[in-house]
């Protein structure tokens, strides 16, 4: 008759090889709380939250994200008529191209994106990624608001 250490000490090795999963069915929201936590990462843990549990929420967060984007792309195309460079290279190379083709595929990759993180919105990195998404926008529209008035 085994122990009770030797029992544990066979789990928790068949523990480790069961580490690897290919479909992990977590979807990054534990139960578990650390005892130090920043108030940024609580703050951070109850937006993810709300957005998981009220998905109409998250459809307005990606429609300003959007929104957002659109914006971008038409200060984008009144900044390099006033003489700027495009900074990301890989969107340079399709305003080279002429607007037209730069406009669809900003859209289409937005448009993929979006559709990507409302497929997925019951995780947690896809809400990180639709916070992340929003932010970055909105420091986009307002760096080329600055810079256009330097320029004008």
């Amino acid at each position: 008759m085994e122990s009770a250490t030797q029992w544990r000490s066979r789990e928790d090795d068949r523990r480790q090889v069961d580490r690897f999963v290919l479909w992990n069915r977590r979807l990054g929201f534990d139960r578990r709380q650390t005892a130090r936590r920043s108030p940024v990462g609580v703050a951070l843990d109850a937006s993810l939250l709300y957005l998981r549990d009220h998905p109409f929420a998250l459809l307005a967060l990606l429609a300003l994200a959007n929104l957002l984007s659109l914006v971008d792309l038409w200060l984008t195309t009144i900044v390099l008529r006033l003489g700027a460079v495009e900074a990301n290279p890989f969107m340079q190379y399709f305003f080279d191209a002429g607007p037209t083709q730069a406009a669809l595929v900003k859209i289409g990759l937005i448009a993929a994106s979006t559709l990507g993180i409302w497929a997925l919105r019951r995780r947690r990195s896809a809400l990180t990624v639709a916070l992340l998404f929003l932010a970055v926008y909105a420091a986009l529209v307002f760096y080329e608001i600055a810079g256009l008035t330097l320029l004008v």
